[in-house]
């Protein structure tokens, strides 16, 4: 219930359009109220008489008719302690006891203010004193400590110290020097034998008692004189002479041969041993791994578990690519290239260099288990997956080799294990000794480096270096139009690779190329014009084919002007059975995802393409029949700007399709299929990136390399603006890095392993054990990284239509379409005009400064829409 007002106060009712129109109000909000405010009564009783009835001060003209002074008082209550909001003071005492109360109010606010500034002044001249003072420097004077207990304490000191009660006693030993240092011989004595001797105490009879007596010593020093005489011996001359001790032919033979059959036995052993048993094992590994805990340090670190480098053939080189063999227990490959900038490169450009591609084996540390040769360098190499022992390669010419290294594995691990095997037997037969010469020879012939089994036609092969490749999984096949084969033509095998280079060509090739040529093949099918070559034989002459790409496509922008330089390549998965896929708006996934790519270009942009759209499509049978295997294709269906250099790693999340990782020089940008901008852009790194992977047992975890040869980790469970953790791989610029797969490695005890092989640019190949709490997923880690990915993708399409200055844009667009059509059109009809030259200098010159004052003006309108000062402008511009 609200109280009942005072003597001169009356409650009243006022709408909010009267309180705008008598400035009542001082904001939008509904008590945003003056506290009082004084009206004139002309001003209200003229509302009254306008407004009638519905003036708001009709109910109190009485009361208002009753004021005497000119002024009425209107009070604000916002807590409506009577009733109502606003109050009118109609009497004179009513007036001034509030006013009374205001001024208190506002001497009380005034004087704190004031205490305030006081409090402010001292606390500056405080800080301003500390921040002054002036300290002297007075030696410490040293005073003897006194205390209230200081006699207690010394009393319980005194009585806890001892204190002899008598002197000392000095007892001197001696024994007669004749006694001194003579020989005594022990015996062994057989307690089992001989018995236990056991030593009684007994009383002796010639111990005399030890007397005690006072002796006086006084030290006095001592003085003694002597002298010294120097030696002299006469000069004598004397001769000396020698011979070598030589020892008989026969005696060193044999005493040669005696030493060597002793510690041949012994030493065989030794590596056989060594061979059979892995010394480098964690005997402990599989008993309670779990429970191990070594510590925060131990588990953000990398375990260096083998490192391999070749003296002869990898020694300060650069290591370009690496990949695990598939199938395969602890077997990786490295290609080593020579280590010189371009600048240095370009003077060799058009000789042959011999290059090799390494393959390491654990078990051999020393030298590689095979070697393949190349007669250029190789850039980018991958294993079959279907068949580990089938590799590809691209070299630095634009070509592409192909190895089959069944045979040459298969005779390297038989001569290594036949020299771990064979048994120490001793003496051997001359018949076995010509066996072992024979293989001796054998095994010097299959060491050998291992030469390709086909090599592509540098004619019908990529202009510039191949830059990556990658083999088609055993589910796609493309036929030499560029579509896909059916199901039922496909037997679980790979047989074709995709390859990209700085030309711009994207190219197919196929294995069975021999096949195709003899048409046996008809689902694959074959050009008109396939490169051949004569062929001696012992049956006379003949034509074999050349080894060519079966599909290639020339990739260019979306406007159809402008070539594209190819630097990396990706294969694509299918969205549609993961469910972890996102809800693509735009229209360019769809179709076959077996024939789709993704390709980053030198430019820096990423490209989506799709080989089996085509540029222009036959109308009929007939013309498709006719149709050119060199036709342009339209295969880019979505590009985009992604870095301002080329990128050095582009690959799909192996958990996220349509997600994908592009690492560059200084950052890295997560890009999601069909959008124009990245999801996510990383701060820029203090060194050069130089390689990228993403973790294959955690969504949410990547790796990037840098030119210091730190790995950064970026956990997005942990952090997204800076790497969660920072390890240090090598002392020199990382050039590659490959995860072990899991499809890669055998079922062994060391498989739950996650293995890092990384290469540098001395040459040296080092294998990593990631630590655990970077290989084990953490709980709904999957669900958390796509929450992030969708919600960067939601903040992305809230920024995408929010332009920066509209007008300016409009007005840039505008200007910009209008100069170019003007340039254009002036330029061609100076062309047709037929001036001389110095006539078509000057004109041009005319149309160049034409082109100046448009300039000009956008630059003003610029300046306008931004509200930019002439204070403000740098001095080039006034």
């Amino acid at each position: 219930m609200p109280e009942a007002p005072p003597k001169g106060i009356h409650p009243i009712f006022l709408r909010g359009v009267t309180c705008d129109k008598f400035g009542l109000k001082t904001g939008e909000g509904v008590l945003e109220l003056v506290d009082y405010i004084d009206l004139k009564k002309e001003d209200v009783m003229k509302e009254i008489q306008v407004m009638g009835v519905m003036s708001d001060f009709e109910p109190a003209k009485k009361i208002i008719d009753s004021i005497t002074g000119d002024k009425i008082l209107i009070i604000t209550d916002k807590g409506q302690k009577y009733g109502e909001t606003f109050l009118i003071c109609y009497t004179e005492d009513a007036r001034n006891d509030y006013l009374k109360g205001i001024l208190e109010a506002q001497q009380a606010i005034e004087l704190q203010r004031l205490e305030e500034l006081r409090l402010e002044e001292e606390r500056k001249i405080a800080e301003h004193a500390r921040l002054n003072v002036v300290y002297e420097d007075k030696p410490i004077t040293p005073r003897p400590w006194v205390h209230m207990t200081q006699a207690d304490t010394d009393n319980e000191i005194r009585q806890l110290s001892f204190a002899p009660a008598r002197d000392l006693i000095s007892i001197e030993i001696s024994r007669p020097k004749r006694y001194t240092k003579q020989s005594f011989k022990f015996a062994d004595r057989n307690a089992d034998a001989a018995g236990v001797i056991e030593f009684r105490a007994y009383k002796d009879p010639h111990f005399k008692a030890i007397k005690e007596g006072d002796i006086g010593i006084q030290v006095a020093p001592l003085c003694s004189s002597s002298n010294a005489q120097t030696s002299w011996y006469r000069s004598v001359q004397k001769a000396v002479q020698y011979e070598s001790a030589t020892i008989s032919e026969t005696e060193s033979k044999d005493n040669m041969l005696s030493f060597l059959e002793k510690a041949v036995l012994e030493i065989e052993n030794a590596l056989q041993q060594n061979e059979s048993v892995d010394i480098f094992s964690e005997t402990f590994r599989l008993n309670g791994d779990d429970d191990i805990n070594e510590g925060a340090l131990a588990e953000n670190e990398l375990r260096e578990v083998k490192n391999f480098a070749d003296p002869t053939y990898s020694k300060f080189k650069v290591l370009s690519a690496i990949d695990w063999m598939p199938h395969a227990q602890g077997m990786v490959a490295v290609s080593a290239v020579r280590n010189v900038t371009f600048d240095m490169r370009i003077p060799l450009m058009g000789q042959t260099n011999t290059s090799y591609i390494l393959l390491w084996d654990f078990r051999l540390l020393v030298k590689p288990l095979i070697l393949l040769q190349s007669q250029q360098e190789i850039f980018a190499f991958r294993f079959n997956k279907t068949d580990s022992k089938m590799l590809a390669g691209g070299c630095i010419t634009g070509q592409v080799m192909l190895w089959e290294a069944g045979d040459a594995i298969k005779s390297a691990l038989h001569r290594n294990n036949r020299g771990t095997s064979s048994s120490s037997s001793g003496n051997q037969s001359a018949a076995a000794g010509g066996a072992a010469d024979n293989n001796q020879v054998d095994d010097e012939a299959a060491a050998a480096p291992l030469a390709p089994k086909y090599v592509s036609s540098v004619d019908h092969s990529h202009k510039k270096c191949v830059a990556d490749l990658f083999w088609l999984p055993p589910t796609t096949q493309i036929n030499y139009r560029g579509q896909l084969v059916g199901d039922e033509h496909l037997d679980g095998h790979s047989y074709q690779f995709v390859t990209v280079a700085g030309d711009g060509m994207l190219m197919v090739w196929d294995i069975r190329f021999e096949q195709i040529f003899n048409d046996e093949l008809r689902h694959i099918g074959r050009t008109k014009h396939i490169p051949t070559e004569k062929s001696s034989t012992k049956d006379g002459g003949g034509v074999k084919p050349l080894w060519a790409p079966i599909f290639k496509a020339h990739l260019k922008r979306l406007e159809g002007v402008g070539e594209l330089s190819l630097c990396k390549v990706c294969e694509t998965a299918n969205a549609k059975n993961s469910p972890f896929s996102f809800n693509n708006k735009s229209a360019i996934t769809t179709g076959d995802s077996r024939s789709q790519f993704m390709i980053a270009t030198e430019e820096g942009d990423i490209i989506f393409a799709d080989l089996s759209i085509r540029k222009t499509e036959a109308t009929n049978k007939e013309k498709e029949d006719e149709e050119d295997e060199d036709a342009e294709f339209s295969c880019v269906k979505w590009i985009a700007v992604d870095h301002p250099r080329p990128s050095v790693y582009l690959q799909e999340s192996p958990f996220f399709p349509q997600i994908l990782l592009s690492v560059s020089d200084w950052s890295f940008n997560l890009w999601k299929l069909g959008e124009s901008k990245p999801l996510f852009c990383s701060p820029l790194a203090n060194t050069y990136l130089t390689a990228g992977a993403w973790s294959l047992t955690r969504p949410a975890v990547l790796y990037v390399a840098c030119s210091d040869g730190q790995i950064l980790v970026w956990d997005f469970t942990d952090s997204s603006f800076n790497p969660s953790i920072s390890l240090k791989a090598t002392h020199s610029k990382i050039t590659s890095m490959e995860f072990l797969s899991s499809s890669s490695q055998l079922s062994h005890a060391g498989a739950r392993q996650q293995l890092l092989a990384v290469g540098d640019e001395v040459g040296t190949l080092h294998i990593f054990e990631v630590p655990r709490n970077l290989s084990r997923p953490v709980h709904k880690e999957e669900s958390l990284m796509l929450k992030f990915l969708e919600r960067e993708l939601q903040r992305m399409e809230s920024l995408a239509d929010d332009p920066i200055v509209p007008a300016v844009d409009a007005a840039a667009d505008a200007l910009q379409l209008e100069s170019d059509n003007n340039r254009s059109t002036e330029v061609d009809h100076l062309n047709s005009s037929g001036m001389v030259p110095e006539e078509f200098a000057k004109a041009n010159k005319a149309m160049l400064a034409k082109e100046e004052e448009e300039f000009l003006k956008l630059e003003s309108i610029f300046i306008t829409e931004l509200s930019i000062s002439g204070d403000q402008l740098p001095n080039f511009f006034k």
